[in-house]
Parts: structure tokens; sequence; C-alpha cells
């Protein structure tokens, strides 16, 4: 079915796909569109797990990138600390 048009002819291929959420991008998945305008309609079952897979990764990459950031901040904490202990011992 697709939006205002109803039902159309759907063929399948291969595509990259973007997914929203997770900002992902996943090459050479198996999505059913539309025979005409070329539109990305439906995603079947066996698409699933390499879609999952991808999301899975980004969000494992972004709470590596999160941890790293943390840890920067984390061992700038105590040199910060010693320098405001200096400016207020000046005070």
């Amino acid at each position: 079915m697709a939006p205002e048009r109803g039902r159309v002819e759907v063929v399948y291929e291969y595509r990259t796909v973007h997914l929203e959420k997770s900002n992902a991008t996943v090459r050479d998945v198996l999505v059913g569109v539309d025979a005409e305008t070329g539109e990305v309609l439906t995603v079947p079952a066996q698409s699933t797990p390499k879609l999952k897979a991808a999301r899975e990764a980004k969000n494992l990459v972004r709470g590596a990138i999160m941890a790293a950031k943390e840890d920067v901040l984390d061992d700038r904490a105590p040199k910060r600390k010693r320098e405001l202990s200096a400016i207020a011992l000046a005070v």
C-alpha cells in the first residue's frame, strides 16, 4: 500500500537504507519498492536481522564515544580542582 495511492505494484531489490532514529546507513538491504516511483514501501522479514545489527552497532559506537568523552573530562577534573584551589588561596 502506497501512501495516498493505495495498492501499487511492488518490486523487491537491494538498496542502501538510512535509519533515521539511529542515523545508521546500511548497504545491500532487500526492500520492496513502488515499481513506478521507486519509493521504499516495505522491508521483508529477512532484512530485519541486518538492520537490527546495524542499529545495535551504531549504539555501541555512540556509547564508546560517550565513555571516551567522560574519561577525558574525568582526567581534567583533578587539574581543574588544583587550579581552583590555587585561585581560592590567592584571593
